[in-house]
């Protein structure tokens, strides 16, 4: 193959992963949506997120996909996700339980898993059991402000502006109904 070909096949190839996947980004207040579609050949995945956090600071939120188990069935967990410098510890640690507390006194408590990514990174996320998870949706579309504690105190304040427009936008674009978190 000569080099004119080899370009083009590389051009090719890149052009068609491409043209598969789309992006689409919203953002409503201090909260973020990002539906991610892609083509598989077989069917359309359709992968939406939403957060609030970032720039150095936790995430809160969570990730979806159209071909997962979804509402009303089946809520989605919300997460923190902290991430730390290469070298450095994660403020939460594996096996350490944290403390949801929502402004009207609600509150859930949700298990730490740590450890180091693939690159060497710590990072640290949290889960709920299942079975609150949709009542941890339902304290984040009635409250303003979500207060994340650990053992040594306070991790992360997360405003909870713009949650509910982030969820709607997440069910339509992932195909579930809102019911059960939004009345």
């Amino acid at each position: 193959m000569n080099l004119k070909s080899l370009a083009f096949a590389g051009l090719a190839c890149c052009l068609a992963n491409t043209a598969g996947a789309a992006e689409q980004y919203f953002s409503f207040k201090d909260w973020n949506v990002l539906v991610e579609t892609v083509d598989t050949g077989e069917d359309l995945r359709v992968t939406c997120s939403m957060w609030t956090g970032g720039d150095g600071e936790p995430t809160v939120g969570f990730s979806l996909s159209n071909g997962d188990a979804l509402p009303p069935d089946i809520f989605p967990g919300v997460q923190l996700m902290e991430r730390a410098v290469r070298g450095h510890r994660t403020v939460l640690q594996n096996g350490q339980a944290v403390n949801f507390v929502f402004d009207d006194g609600d509150s859930a408590q949700a298990s730490v898993y740590a450890d180091l990514d693939q690159d060497g990174f710590a990072f640290a996320e949290t889960s709920f059991p299942f079975e609150d998870n949709q009542r941890v949706l339902q304290a984040m579309q009635r409250n303003g402000l979500i207060d994340i504690v650990g053992p040594e105190g306070l991790v992360y304040s997360a405003s909870l502006s713009g949650f509910t427009a982030s969820y709607r936008k997440v069910a339509e674009q992932c195909g579930f109904p809102v019911d059960g978190v939004i009345n």
